[in-house]
């Protein structure tokens, strides 16, 4: 069911505004019944409006109220500007209201006869504070607001003005004056002249006015107006009207240049236009003539201007009127465009009398003429030149004098002699949209639409006139953005067959959706997503098409070539060049066609379905796209296997470099190894964030042969250690493996390097690359790691096994032990000597390594070896023996010296003494020190032996205390028993009794043993100058025991 059949229930309640013999050009559209889809004629009325329930609802578009305002006397005349409303009432009184403070009115005088002031022009300026009076005896006045009465223009004498054109530069304008302003009179002459109000206390105004021009038929002006062109403000357009002729005259007035007294400056520019005038003439008797301009607000940028763009004349067959466009005219060109003449509308209820009456005024709005007559106001929509609006005013004996409109605050007024009429507009664009629909104007009809109904409305009626034009492309976009069923239009456009048809309605309506439509977006898109790939894939048969026409045409012209012919040869070149361009064509269109796809998938990302997108890119055969899709998605792990599968291993690693893990490096890389070994270690060292160890699966399937360059797996492990300073064990172990199986055995200088630098600090197994040396036979090597692990008698046989006797050398000098390295030399010499090689190498040997002598190789000579060829060396040697033997001599006598000194010291210390006084005390318990055993020291520091043996214990170590301990308990042990020993009573002389004699002296022995170690222990050194003081230093003078006991120790110290 079509969306407009809903509202068919409310045509009897529109408002249609039918003429007799009106012609509704609703009529052009005709019904067209497939799926519900098509508008039908009898929803637009006759004028062209369509129907709808907001009608009935809304407030009329016009309405007249009258102003409840008391005027004091008759109206002559009245005008409008800026919210100022301006009253000429009888008894040549102004009356000046602000219609936003409609209790404050102003009242001036104008200096006349107050009888006489019967009739007048009134002229307001757009500010609303210049008012011009000119009456029909040639008198003018001119009125400045805050004035109490009106000055004469004495300038202005004999002169009727009969209409005037403000200078727009003025309306905004905070200069009190007028500017430049022309001013048409009765005799068919143009003035020009500049409103000031001067002096208030000054009876009259001297303004000056120049006649500018004069037109051609003498008439009596009846419209004037200046319009300046907006992009060149020093060119105008001069519309001047009388009763039969409209002029138009462009040309330059420099406005900014000429003010005041100075000479006219529209003079040469109307004389000029008037010469040659351009005019449109309206045959037969004079008109009412009106002429009235219509100005709307338009933005240049951030500056607003205001720009004329409509114009409607009174004529006496009707209104012309039409639009203004400014452009690059000059001088004698129009600047009116779509010109028509209405006639005058009959009246509703007409007599012989007022079917003649013609409008005595007239005023534009936006979208309507408003015609004064005598009785009542008429209002015809420039759109389609039917009434809109008619109402006659309440009394029959009221007549309306005048129409105006302020076109600043856009309201419109009538009035009569005793009352004033406002003419309410409201929304007078409401019905617009309606006529422009009528008229296939879709985009004026959707930017006057006011609600979404109406919108769809238009947007329907235009994709059905669309669709019946066969323009399906720009019938999807239209429908796509109506309510109709997505599946009604899908159908329509899938029965046409065209993909490009159903891409725009699918992208269209896409972008309609809201963003929590995430079911309908992801179906749009992946619908979408199929028909871009077809499309594409169409366009490739296409090209493959054209690719075979141009192989053709090659062909055609080789054969051409054998058989001249200039006719033939002109058609096939302009054939070959037709299919190359309709190539390129295709090139573009399949460009185009992947952008979008591109773009679509990247704008919808989160709605796209991967598994969908990559079973459509693989079933029409699309690479491109996949690759796209998986990037976008940050797949690069499929994308690395695919590339992979189609083995492009070169294309897998750049992509891998670019955005590769460590767990894609680790998975691929056995396989890539293989393939490209040097484009993957390139990579593979610009990845700081790799484990080496979990790269060796993949350097052990990668088969190195050595006529293929370097090893890219030692290249890399290298790079691993030496830049990336890696101290993993494992990788050090399998770089060995590699040098070791790389290396030659006549070249293991990259291998002994690797050894020497990283052998101190083990990083590598020693034992493991022993093994790895003895299985490859790297003798240098395993000498080395031999040597290593101290095992340098090993290294040294390997070395002389090898009769590298200078390798044996230099490890035999690497022990600590002198011993050893002796014993190591020994075997390098007796290697040698049974090698035979010749004596003076042997000794020369000898004297290099400073440890071997004659005498220790001479046993290793056979026994009938000749002494001739070292003589020399086993002289020197006896020399140095007996050096040695004179040195050992001197050595001896000096330790006999050394001795008896030492012995002559030890008898003297028997009979060294000290003297002390009777007063002497303890220097620990300060008590007499003769009351028991005592110590005395050179530094006359003075002990009782059980005070220093507390002291000592005191500050010794446990092992030490326990050690005196056991002293002194075996000192009184054996002084117990000799007592015992001397109290059991004598017996006789007899065998038993020498034995116990003999038992007290060893007694006597071990106690005196005791006593001296424990003097060793206790009397070593003085505890108040010796090493016991010194450790004491970071002890306290008063201990915490102390502190407890004696409260007042404290005290002691204190200062």
């Amino acid at each position: 069911m079509s969306l407009l059949d809903d509202y068919a229930d409310y045509q009897s309640s529109a408002r249609h505004h039918q003429q007799n013999g009106a012609h509704s050009s609703a009529a052009a559209f005709s019904s067209q019944p497939q799926d519900g889809l098509a508008l039908d004629v009898n929803e637009f009325d006759t004028d062209g409006y369509i129907a709808t329930t907001l009608e009935a609802e809304d407030a009329p578009v016009f309405s007249l109220d009258t102003v409840q305002f008391r005027v004091p006397n008759k109206i002559i005349s009245l005008a409008v500007s800026n919210d100022i409303l301006v009253l000429v009432i009888e008894g040549a009184k102004v009356l000046r209201i602000k219609l936003q403070e409609a209790h404050s009115i102003a009242e001036a005088s104008v200096p006349v006869n107050p009888t006489s002031l019967r009739a007048c022009n009134v002229f307001l300026d757009p500010s609303g504070r210049h008012l011009l009076l000119s009456t029909p005896q040639g008198e003018s006045f001119y009125y400045y607001e805050g004035w109490d009465a009106a000055k004469p223009l004495s300038r202005f004498k004999n002169m009727e003005v009969t209409a005037v054109a403000w200078n727009s530069s003025a309306w905004s304008s905070a200069t009190s004056s007028t500017r430049t302003i022309l001013l048409g009179t009765h005799d068919g002459k143009v003035y020009e002249t500049e409103l000031r109000p001067g002096s208030e206390k000054a009876k009259r105004s001297d303004i000056a006015v120049h006649c500018v021009a004069e037109l051609p038929v003498r008439e009596r002006v009846t419209g004037l107006a200046m319009e300046a062109f907006p992009a060149r403000r020093k060119h105008h357009l001069v519309l001047i009207t009388t009763g039969t002729r409209m002029y138009q005259i462009v040309g330059a007035a420099d406005l900014e240049s000429q003010t005041g007294d100075k000479s006219a400056v529209f003079e040469a520019m109307l004389r000029n236009g008037l010469t040659n005038p351009n005019f449109q003439e309206i045959p037969g008797m004079p008109g009412p003539g009106a002429l009235t301009v219509h100005h709307r607000e338009t933005r240049a940028g951030s500056r607003a201007q205001i720009v004329a763009t409509d114009f409607a004349w009174l004529t006496s067959m009707g209104v012309f009127f039409g639009r203004l466009t400014f452009g690059a005219q000059e001088a004698g060109d129009s600047v009116v465009e779509n010109a028509a003449l209405i006639p005058y509308p009959a009246p509703s209820s007409s007599t012989d009398i007022s079917s003649t009456e013609q409008p005595s005024s007239l005023s534009l709005t936006e979208f309507h003429i408003l015609l004064q007559y005598s009785d009542r106001v008429c209002a015809l929509n420039m759109l389609n030149s039917k009434v809109a609006y008619e109402q006659t005013i309440g009394s029959s004996d009221e007549t309306l004098q005048g129409l105006t409109v302020d076109e600043t605050k856009h309201t419109c007024w009538l009035y009569s002699p005793a009352n004033i009429y406002e003419l309410v507009v409201t929304d007078e664009d409401r019905d617009v949209w309606g006529i422009y629909l009528s008229r296939h104007q879709f985009d004026m009809a959707l930017e006057h639409c006011y609600n979404d109904m109406q919108r769809d409305m238009v947007l329907r009626a235009q994709a059905e006139h669309l669709f019946a034009a066969e323009d399906y492309v720009q019938s999807a976009e239209c429908f796509a953005r109506t309510s109709v069923n997505f599946e009604e239009v899908v159908l329509r456009f899938m029965e046409k067959k065209d993909n490009m048809v159903l891409r725009s309605y699918l992208v269209a309506k896409l972008k309609t959706l809201r963003k929590q439509d995430h079911t309908q977006i992801t179906l749009l898109v992946m619908w979408l997503v199929e028909i871009y790939l077809s499309i594409i894939g169409d366009i490739e048969t296409k090209l493959a098409s054209a690719g075979m026409a141009i192989a053709s045409s090659s062909v055609t012209q080789m054969n051409t070539t054998a058989e001249p012919s200039s006719s033939s040869s002109s058609a096939s070149n302009n054939s070959s060049e037709s299919v190359l361009s309709v190539k390129a064509a295709y090139n573009r269109e399949k460009s185009d066609m992947q952008k979008e796809l591109h773009a679509l998938v990247e704008e919808h990302k989160q709605a796209v379905d991967p598994k969908t997108t990559y079973q459509l890119a693989e079933s029409h055969g699309r690479r491109d796209f996949w690759l796209f899709y998986a990037s976008l998605c940050g797949d690069y792990e499929r994308i690395v296997e695919y590339w992979m599968e189609k083995e492009e291993c070169v294309r897998a690693i750049e992509v891998l470099g670019h955005y590769g893990t460590p767990e894609m490096f680790y998975k691929y890389s056995p396989a890539l190894m293989s393939a490209e070994p040097v484009a993957l270690v390139d990579v593979l060292m610009r990845q700081p964030k790799l484990t080496p160890n979990k790269l060796i699966p993949a350097f052990m399937r990668y088969g190195h042969e050595p006529s293929g360059g370097a090893n890219q797996s030692i290249r890399y492990l290298r790079f691993c250690i030496q830049k990336q300073m890696c101290r993993d064990p494992v990788v050090y172990n399998y770089y060995l493996t590699l040098l070791v199986k790389e290396s030659d055995t006549d070249d293991e200088s990259e291998l002994m390097s690797f050894l020497t630098t990283y052998g101190k600090d083990m990083l590598y197994d020693p034992d493991y690359a022993l093994r790895m040396c003895k299985r490859f036979r790297r003798i240098q090597s395993c000498v080395h790691l031999y040597s290593l692990l101290r095992l340098y008698e090993d290294a040294v046989e390997l070395a002389l096994k090898q009769g590298d006797i200078e390798l044996a050398q230099i490890h035999a000098e690497r022990p600590d032990d002198d011993k050893l390295c002796k014993r190591l030399w020994l075997k390098i010499a007796q290697h040698m000597i049974q090698a035979k090689q010749p004596a003076s190498e042997v000794m020369e040997l000898v004297r290099r390594s400073d440890r071997l002598g004659v005498e220790d190789i001479l046993p290793f000579f056979p026994d009938f070896t000749r002494v001739d060829d070292f003589k020399d060396d086993i002289c020197v040697a006896l020399e140095d023996y007996e050096l040695q033997i004179q040195d050992l001599r001197g050595e001896m006598d000096e330790a006999t010296r050394t001795a008896e000194a030492m012995q002559r010291d030890m008898s003297s210390l028997k009979n060294r003494f000290a003297i002390l006084s009777t007063k002497e005390t303890c220097q620990v318990c300060s008590q007499p020190l003769w009351l028991r055993q005592f110590y005395v020291f050179p530094c006359q520091h003075s002990f009782h032996s059980d005070c220093l043996t507390r002291r000592v214990v005191g500050s010794c170590n446990r092992v030490q205390r326990r050690r005196i301990q056991e002293l002194q308990a075996q000192i009184v042990e054996i002084t117990k028993q000799r007592r015992q020993l001397r109290l059991t009573p004598l017996m006789s002389k007899t065998k038993g009794a020498g034995k116990q004699t003999e038992s007290d002296e060893q007694l006597e022995q071990q106690q005196r043993r005791a006593k001296q170690q424990l003097d060793a222990l206790v009397a070593g050194e003085c505890v108040l100058c010796g090493e016991v003081m010194i450790k004491s230093i970071a002890e306290p003078f008063i201990s915490m025991d102390q502190t407890t006991v004696n409260a007042g120790a404290d005290d002691a110290w204190s200062i």
